[in-house]
This record gives C-alpha cells, structure tokens and sequence, in this order.
C-alpha cells in the first residue's frame, strides 16, 4: 500500500512517500530559496569567462553556467535548473537557463510544490513525518551488529562501515540499508561507501549487485565503481535539489543549521494548542533569524495557524534548537 504523507507549515513544506507504514521517500521545499523550474528577473551582476552571476530583484545571487553577450547590467530572464546546495562550509548558489521571456503566468512555489507532490503520488493526507529525520540527524543506523556512519564533506557524502563477524554478510546488510537511506534522503552527487575489506572479488561483485538490486526502487538513475580491494566505492546521481541532509545541516557538519532551527520553531508556533501567547525562546543567531523582514510573512502564518500571538526571546543557553511556551491564559 502506497501513501503520500504531508506536513506544511509555515515557510517549509513536506511530503514522504509511505510504502506498508514505512517512510521511503522524504521532499523538503523551503520557501526562502528558489525552487527548481521557478522562474524570474534580474541584472547581470559579474560576467565569467565560462557565465555570469546574475542578481534577481530579491537580491539573491544565481550563477549562469552559458556564456552570454549582454553587458553587465543588462536585465535577464531565467528559470532555475539547480536550487542552492549547502555544503560544510559553503553555499553553492542556484544555476540558471536565461530565457527570453519569463512565463505568462509565472509559475509559483505554490505551484511547483503541488506539482512535485504528484509527480510522487497522489491522495496525499495529512500527517507528521519527523520520525523520518531520527538517522538522519544521529548520522548512523543500525543493524543487528551492524553499524552504517555516515557524513558529510565538501566532496560528498561518506558511509562507513562496521560490524562483528563475517565481512560478507555484514557489508550485505549495509548495501541494502545504505540505498534506502540514499532515496529515503533524497542524496545526490558523491556518495564513497566505506564496506570492510574482503580479498574476494567475486563477494565484492555480489555486494555491488545488491546495492543495485536495492537501489532498483529508487527512480533516480546513478553510476557506481566497482569495490575495490580496499572496500572502496563511489556512487554517483544528479543533484538537482539539496538532500535532506543538506536542509537539515546547512553548512555545518553534523548540527541543526540555524535555519532548520527557526523553520521548525515556526512550525511548533503553528501547531500548537491553547489560548495563551506563545513566547519562541532560542538562541541569539537563530532569534535575529526569525526576526529579520524576510521571515515575516512566515511568522504572520504561524500566529495566524496558533490563534495567538508570538514573541521571540533570545537565550544563549537555549537547549536543543529551542522550544516554545504557550502561556496560560
């Protein structure tokens, strides 16, 4: 049985393809970056000798991978073939196609939302799917004995593997379980999988068929090595959007980024119940966050969705990514 489970919320929008009660697929669409196949306006900013980085008229800067003949400047049309991806320690800003017209009419995020839910499925209901975010924010899974790592680098995502007893069936385990967690997150680009050694090529062979056997379910078409003799294989898929991974985390390695931060304060502020005022309590970085004029929209939805009104208090020592108190009225 098939399902397609989504939870919106202020400023972030999610939806998990569901297969028998299990999470396969989890989509992210956050409002404060552009969507791939949005369209807009903008001057060229900085010409390349391979593009341009052209400004669009909400600031933000998007990179032109053609070479182009008007001056810097000039004012441009173009549609967004790969969103922003943020990676330890940097952002990679969107890539664009000029056109020569935007769309008439344009073709919202509302729109390009709906749109990417049912190229997923249909029927979709309500309903939470945070528990899908549990390995993801551990950065390792279990199985039995064996234990899948996982990180990420400017080069890519890297798996390590370990385990007691037999090197085969450990790293069978960990083929089948490393493709799930690669569509459950949505990952792209380079993948390294780390398996324990084995001297026998033909067992190296029969791990790499059961990650392709595995990887089957996954629509997204990728290449991979063979293993090599020290364990080593790369796997490799478009990236068109950011992974899970990379919305969690941002440009940190292993920690909540303040956005993801600000976006689920908001959407407890939506979700909550009662009559009282709701007071956001989090840290300074995450607190300006919330309240700067490009986040005001999503915070006028959250107060809208709660009933109530929202404050936002800054506290150093806030645990985890914050909380938020429902005052009693």
């Amino acid at each position: 049985m098939t399902d397609i489970w989504r939870d919106d919320a202020p400023g972030e929008r999610r939806a998990a393809l569901v297969e028998n009660g299990n999470i396969v697929e989890i989509h992210i669409q956050r409002d404060a970056l552009w969507a791939l196949g949005e369209c807009g306006v903008g001057r060229i900013d900085r010409k390349t000798p391979s593009g341009a980085y052209i400004v669009s008229d909400d600031g933000s800067v998007l990179l032109l991978r053609s070479k182009i003949n008007q001056p810097d400047g000039a004012r441009v049309a173009f549609e967004v073939t790969r969103e922003a991806i943020s990676e330890p320690g940097r952002i990679k800003p969107p890539e664009i196609m000029l056109r020569d017209n935007p769309p008439e009419p344009l073709m919202g995020k509302d729109a390009l939302w709906e749109a990417r839910v049912a190229s997923i499925g249909h029927s979709a209901i309500n309903a939470s799917i945070a528990d899908g975010f549990d390995v993801a924010i551990t950065g390792q899974s279990n199985l039995g004995d064996v234990t899948i790592s996982f990180q990420r680098s400017k080069a890519g995502l890297v798996f390590d593997i370990d385990g007691i007893g037999d090197a085969f069936a450990i790293n069978m385990a960990a083929a089948t379980e490393i493709a799930r967690l690669l569509r459950l997150y949505q990952i792209g680009a380079m993948v390294l999988i780390d398996f324990v050694s084995m001297e026998s090529k033909t067992q190296r062979t029969q791990i790499a068929e059961a990650f392709d056997a595995a990887s089957m379910a996954d629509a997204r078409p990728f290449e991979r090595t063979a293993i090599n003799g020290y364990g080593m294989m790369q796997v490799v898929r478009a990236r068109p959007r950011p992974s899970v991974l990379d919305q969690l985390f941002g440009t940190r390695i292993a920690a909540l980024s303040d956005e993801t931060q600000a976006y689920w304060l908001l959407r407890a502020v939506a979700q909550s119940s009662g009559f009282g005022a709701r007071t956001v309590i989090a840290r300074p970085d995450v607190v300006t966050l919330l309240q700067s004029e490009r986040w005001a929209a999503w915070r006028g939805q959250a107060t809208r969705l709660a009933g109530a009104e929202m404050q936002v208090v800054a506290d150093e020592k806030a645990a985890g990514y914050g909380h938020v108190h429902v005052a009693q009225s």
